[in-house]
């Protein structure tokens, strides 16, 4: 037998700490399975966190070693003492272009970053490094909060697997959320996750976090560095010990959270390291030996290009990927020297250098290429690139995909399109390699991928300056943005075109919205989404619903009651298009010429009510973002056209969708599904069984918009617990809807007197629901209703308060002055009412209405109080 001194004793705190361990483990035995462990961490892995770090550049075999010299910085000295000195952070910052990521790539192999690290004693645990780099020039995900935190857990619970009985309850608990299995992963639950891991006391863990580029994070700097700041709160410096070495460029909200921690300026420290990679560069550009002359010219270039740089590492590769072309060629030092002396110190002027070089004949596809790659939701294929550029700009040019010579095409060698790629962009655009994406692309696909040169240069191509010198350059393209040359090249159904294609509604919608900035009301893109309804290549329409993935796409597609999915899709192809004009909320197509004469005629056939037009407005999937629409709109459009408000639907399944059979009115969606599965618009709209979560307003603007095109809205009954239990839409708006809705619809007259079977009014269903708004607006949009001498539906009233009596305290609180008031009113006047029950609960009653007379007294509608306290 031990004994211990206290609580606090060393010896007693290891002992208890490895009984929680032991305990933690039984536990997880019995209640993970190993499938549950794979599934989790299957989901956390994503490739994509990955390509940035292996698309750095690796430093220079001689480069970066003074980070670890502690005479020259204090990096060796933070990874030894940080923690004993409380500084849990190391900021890297510099100049863009400066060599930040090649220095945190360079630090994270480094075995000596590990051995300075180190240990106390034996039995501590292993430093475990976690890397995340974002990259603006990546797909989103890549950029992304939520990238950064799949990257770190999913890293962190392969390197340390003892520490998944805190995962495993957040991801049963997602898989519960999301009704599915693998989940999708959230903000919140992996910040539940990282905030568990950084608080357990069960596991020793000690984390080494390098993350790179946080200026290239697409979201919340705040946010993201008060997170940070939160998980080095959590630790407690025994269980779990955690470092944090980040860089970014200088701006204020870095500064601010980290310029009192230890770091370094990397601009100030790389003179040498730019010597030696423009000397290693242009040597081996010259190749073989060389004689004395051109040693001593090469050492002299090295200066030059050394001091001009002033620490910007990118410049230095621009200027030297031109030097060794020329050297290739053959060009003459004196040439060359000259050529440095002309290239221009500051980095923006290079780039603008850097453009003017590029061939005058080449400046539509140099415009439209920038802009493809701007623009595109995710990277682009060499092959994709290489396609689309010349067809976008045809079709823009003269409505001809084939104009002009193509320099190279997908069948060609990727020697070819890569030069083609060089002499169009100039260097600006470079090359990476990454693990094909054939999830959605079912054809053979490069594993060569199209991005920005730097940071840098992506921003260059973003700024006015270039813009103004592209106009002038390429008068004929310029100002069209990369969004309508991407929905352009969607029209194409070749399989190199996949990638666009993927997300065309997107483009299309954009384009659409930059033609209202531009003043233009007739887009020549139409025929995008008639080509995207006929199946006639590798990436048709039936490819694109089965990638998209988009229950209510698919309905659209394949669920047809007169017929099946080659019906729809092969015979009546307008019907399909009309649905995907309104799912992305392309309000400005329904107005262009094309549109008027293809699709418009069929507008009021009764083949379109088969797509249930008004249901896709109002809840359709967002297959674009949910900024970027404006439902309402899309609605009074379909109406003004002649579009049928009352239509309704034999609803399948997968267009009652799955909030409606989750959400609040779970019971009504579901009855309406068993008994009739015929849904109109207003159902649809107030059942709220849409794909997406609309705003109260949207909601509301939405229901006027309807109201105001249906004269036979006040005849729908909404049936609710059994087929002869109908309700009129003002009760069941009362008992179930907003007070905004319910706003809406009494300032249209809709009549608060509709009984249902049972005699129940409006007002009952309201007294019913106790909700304070709901009945505050009855009480200020028909005032007239608190009148004593209005007629109630006594059996109602006699439910109610039998049903509320046994807590009237309760209802006070609930009900306020509104409720109360109207309840009063009617007690008053109907004195048959027989409150049952106990004399306590009389007792309650005369209380609470002795309170609610003292409270009245003091309400500003003097008149109202004097008649409810009598």
């Amino acid at each position: 037998m031990t004994k211990f001194k206290d609580s606090e004793d060393i010896g007693f705190k290891r002992i208890a700490a490895q009984l929680r361990r032991w305990v933690q483990k039984l536990r997880v035995n019995e209640e993970t399975s190993p499938s549950d462990i794979a599934d989790c961490m299957t989901s956390l892995s994503i490739s994509e966190t990955k390509l940035r770090i292996a698309d750095v550049r690796k430093a220079d075999e001689a480069t970066f070693h003074w980070l670890f010299d502690p005479g020259v910085v204090s990096f060796s000295d933070w990874l030894q003492h940080g923690i004993e000195k409380s500084e849990p952070f190391y900021w890297i910052q510099g100049k863009p272009g400066s060599g930040k990521s090649t220095l945190m790539k360079f630090a994270m192999g480094d075995l000596r970053t590990v051995t300075l690290l180190g240990g106390t004693a034996d039995s501590d645990p292993q430093w475990t490094l976690v890397a995340f780099f974002f990259h603006d020039r990546g797909s989103s995900i890549q950029k992304s909060f939520v990238g950064m935190l799949r990257e770190i857990v999913d890293s962190t619970l392969r390197q340390l697997p003892q520490l998944m009985p805190h995962a495993i309850p957040v991801y049963k608990n997602l898989v519960k959320m999301q009704g599915k299995r693998p989940p999708d992963w959230n903000l919140e639950a992996l910040t539940t996750l990282m905030g568990a891991i950084t608080l357990q006391r069960t596991t020793r863990v000690k984390l080494l976090l390098l993350l790179d580029a946080l200026d290239e994070h697409e979201g919340d700097n705040e946010l993201l560095l008060q997170m940070l700041k939160d998980w080095v709160r959590n630790v407690d410096g025994h269980y779990v010990t955690l470092k944090i070495c980040l860089a970014s460029r200088s701006w204020p909200v870095f500064t601010e959270y980290f310029g009192g921690s230890p770091n370094l300026a990397i601009d100030q420290f790389t003179v040498d390291d730019i010597s030696i990679y423009t000397k290693s560069r242009l040597c081996s550009s010259l190749g073989g030996t060389l004689q004395l002359l051109e040693r001593e010219s090469l050492v002299y270039m090295t200066e030059q290009i050394t001091v001009k740089a002033r620490g910007v590492f990118i410049w230095v590769r621009l200027v030297t990927d031109q030097l060794a072309k020329n050297i290739r060629d053959g060009t003459p030092f004196q040439i060359l020297l000259k050529m440095i002396a002309e290239m221009p110190e500051e980095l923006q002027e290079l780039y603008d250098h850097t453009v003017r070089r590029i061939n005058s004949q080449y400046a539509n596809e140099t415009y439209v290429m920038f802009q493809l790659i701007l623009c595109s939701v995710e990277p682009l294929p060499l092959e994709t690139l290489v396609e689309a550029t010349p067809m976008s700009l045809g079709l823009y040019l003269d409505g001809n995909s084939s104009l002009g010579s193509w320099p190279t095409s997908p069948d060609s060698t990727t020697d070819q399109a890569l030069r083609w790629l060089i002499s169009r962009s100039g260097g600006l655009l470079e090359t990476y390699t990454a693990d094909a994406n054939v999830d959605y692309l079912e054809v053979r696909t490069s594993t060569k991928y199209v991005q920005f040169l730097h940071q840098t240069s992506k921003e260059y191509v973003q700024s006015r300056r270039a813009q103004a010198f592209m106009k002038r350059m390429a008068p004929q393209v310029a100002g069209k943005t990369g969004y309508y040359f991407l929905a352009l090249a969607s029209q194409s159904c070749s399989a190199w075109i996949a990638p666009i294609k993927l997300h065309m509604l997107y483009y299309i919608k954009l384009a659409e919205l930059q033609n209202q900035i531009d003043g233009q009301v007739d887009i020549p893109i139409d025929s995008g989404l008639i080509s995207a309804s006929h199946p006639n290549g590798p990436c048709d329409t039936d490819w694109w619903f089965r990638i998209r993935n988009d229950s209510l796409l698919q309905y659209l597609c394949a669920v047809d009651r007169y017929g099946g999915p080659t019906d729809l899709l092969y015979g009546h192809f307008q019907y399909h298009r009309l649905s995907l004009v309104v799912a992305a909320n392309l309000i400005s197509m329904l107005d262009s010429e094309a549109c008027r004469v293809e699709l418009l005629p069929y507008i009021r056939s009764p083949m379109a009510e088969r797509v249930c037009l008004l249901q896709v407005a109002i809840g359709g999937p967002n297959v674009i973002p949910a900024e970027l629409q404006d439902r309402t709109a899309m609605v009074a459009k379909l109406l003004s056209l002649g579009y049928p408000p009352h239509t309704h639907k034999e609803i399948a399944p997968q267009l009652a969708m799955e909030r409606g059979l989750v959400g609040p009115r779970a019971d009504i969606v579901k009855r309406v599904m068993e008994d009739t599965k015929l849904i109109r618009p207003i159902e649809y709209l107030l059942f709220d069984c849409g794909n997406v979560q609309l705003t109260d307003n949207t909601r509301i603007s939405i229901l006027n918009a309807l109201i105001d095109d249906d004269p036979h809205f006040e005849m729908y009954r909404f049936p609710v617990s059994n087929p002869i239990h109908n309700m009129s839409l003002m009760s069941f708006s009362a008992m179930y809807e907003s007070a905004g809705i319910v706003r809406a619809l009494l300032q249209h007259g809709v009549s608060t007197r509709t009984r249902d079977p049972n005699g129940w009014l409006p007002m009952d269903y309201a007294l019913l629901r106790g909700d304070r708004d709901v009945l505050a607006a009855f009480n200020e949009v028909q005032a007239e209703r608190l009148r004593p001498d209005f007629d109630p539906s006594m059996d109602a009233v006699g439910s109610t308060l039998n049903a509320l009596i046994a807590n009237i305290t309760t209802t006070l609180s609930s009900f306020g002055h509104p409720g109360l008031a109207i309840l009063l009113a009617r007690c008053k006047e109907h004195k048959e009412i027989r409150l049952v029950g106990s004399w306590k609960r009389r007792r309650t009653w005369v209380r609470a209405r002795s309170g609610l007379r003292d409270s009245l007294e003091k309400d500003s509608n003097s008149d109202i109080s004097s008649r409810m306290t009598g």
